[in-house]
């Protein structure tokens, strides 16, 4: 039960950990505007204990988690890409702790870099697993088919979108944004943030099949 009890908390924890930091954010008149990206709810009051306990937790357990991947699948998958796919999730969770203390507000220069690793090297340790996971379950294929695509769809618009907004203000190029005039740009990037979140929850959690023991023969 072990190793199913990490995944479950691995896909779990990021949901509830958005989900009630975000509606904290929104009841409690504490948001700027709507829509707001994620990290908008790292902000001063309830929201942030959720936000920085969530996420810092979450990124030990995916560390732990792409460590227990490794180890059961490693003698069954193409070893070379199960130890890229080990690299990039320790990487992904060690960025998600850095996150959940950087926040937007007082680090926005550490916030995006960290945030920028989460995102590109997330949708990579989704990708890459899948390809090392040769004998994987077909349940756990179908789910990552999807969630992998809509990753990559949300990823790209939500970088689509912000390179909108810069290229009508580029003095907000350095990170100085007025978030009102970014608005309109946010209003399409939120929504994709929240696209590729929840994609790369529903990869983690296709990956619980794989640590049944419910691979193809």
């Amino acid at each position: 039960m072990r190793p199913v009890l990490i995944s479950r908390l691995g896909w779990s924890l990021p949901g509830i950990t958005i989900l009630l930091s975000s509606f904290i954010h929104l009841v409690s008149g504490d948001a700027r505007d709507f829509p707001f990206f994620i990290s908008e709810a790292d902000y001063p009051g309830i929201q942030r204990w959720v936000f920085t306990l969530g996420f810092t937790l979450n990124g030990m357990v995916l560390m732990y988690y792409s460590w227990i991947l490794f180890t059961a699948n490693r003698e069954r998958a193409r070893w070379y890409w199960m130890h890229i796919s080990l690299m990039f999730g320790i990487w992904v969770g060690a960025n998600l702790c850095v996150l959940s203390f950087m926040d937007m507000y007082d680090h926005i220069e550490i916030h995006v870099a960290a945030a920028l690793n989460i995102f590109y090297f997330g949708l990579g340790w989704c990708v890459v697993t899948h390809i090392a996971l040769k004998n994987a379950s077909p349940t756990g294929k179908k789910i990552r088919y999807f969630s992998v695509c809509t990753a990559a769809t949300g990823l790209f618009g939500l970088v689509y979108s912000i390179n909108l907004g810069l290229q009508k203000y580029p003095e907000f190029v350095d990170g100085d944004w007025d978030m009102a005039k970014m608005q309109p740009y946010i209003d399409w990037a939120a929504p994709m943030e929240y696209l590729l979140a929840f994609s790369f929850i529903a990869t983690l959690y296709s990956f619980e099949t794989e640590l049944n023991g419910d691979e193809e023969e």
